[in-house]
């Protein structure tokens, strides 16, 4: 049985992840600027906010491991605080790869660009929408939204696969681009992989909520039987 006092240090830390997962999204959205702009100013935003993020995932991490030292939390209470660990280092994964994109960002920004933009804005815009649904469902647990969100997921591999096709395509037409389209292809890899983690924050959500086990597998948000395992 956990008292008042309890539930309010749960509650708080619901608080401080969601705020976590803002300042993640935040994140997104600079880089987005960063990439699709050629802004600078906004990629060193993000990269001087790598240290933020460090700090917010050092800090829950003391106060998730307080609270299970001391909390006999039951259900969905006991299922959050179990799973939390998993969605902060996840939130922090997401946030670093945000900060390799903007790296990227400074080494192509001084460059001459060499197209693709149309292409990277919309898997830009795909992986915010999926960021933004993975934070949301968070807060408001859905399984039908998880659901369409992993089917996303399908749009951003198949554009990824693309983009790499074309990519080496020109890189053997034209090998005086190949560095500038291999740091390229990397941010596309970077978008894809961070799509991949917002689907663990979708399978974390319902789980918390449900008590049962999701997979986003083959863009498919299906149940998991680790019996038959």
């Amino acid at each position: 049985m956990i008292s008042k006092v309890g539930f309010e240090r749960i509650a708080l830390l619901r608080s401080d992840i969601l705020k976590m997962a803002r300042y993640i999204q935040n994140i997104c959205n600079k880089s987005s600027i960063a990439m699709l702009e050629r802004n600078e100013h906004q990629a060193r935003d993000v990269l001087y906010s790598d240290s933020v993020i460090d700090h917010y995932q050092i800090e829950l991490q003391k106060t998730i491991i307080s609270l299970t030292g001391i909390l006999t939390p039951t259900g969905k209470d006991l299922r959050f605080l179990t799973m939390t660990m998993s969605i902060v280092n996840t939130l922090e994964r997401i946030g670093d790869k945000f900060v390799s994109i903007c790296e990227l960002a400074m080494v192509l920004i001084k460059k001459p660009p060499i197209g693709y933009y149309e292409k990277l804005r919309t898997m830009f815009d795909g992986v915010s929408l999926m960021l933004k649904g993975s934070i949301d469902n968070l807060v408001d647990p859905s399984l039908l939204e998880a659901e369409r969100l992993c089917r996303n997921d399908s749009n951003i591999d198949s554009l990824l696969e693309g983009v790499r096709s074309d990519l080496l395509s020109n890189m053997e037409q034209s090998p005086s681009i190949t560095s500038r389209a291999v740091d390229l292809l990397r941010v596309f890899c970077d978008l894809e992989e961070i799509a991949d983690l917002c689907t663990e924050l979708m399978e974390a959500a319902v789980y918390i909520d449900m008590g049962k086990h999701y997979r986003c597998i083959n863009d498919i948000f299906q149940p998991v039987d680790f019996k038959a395992y």
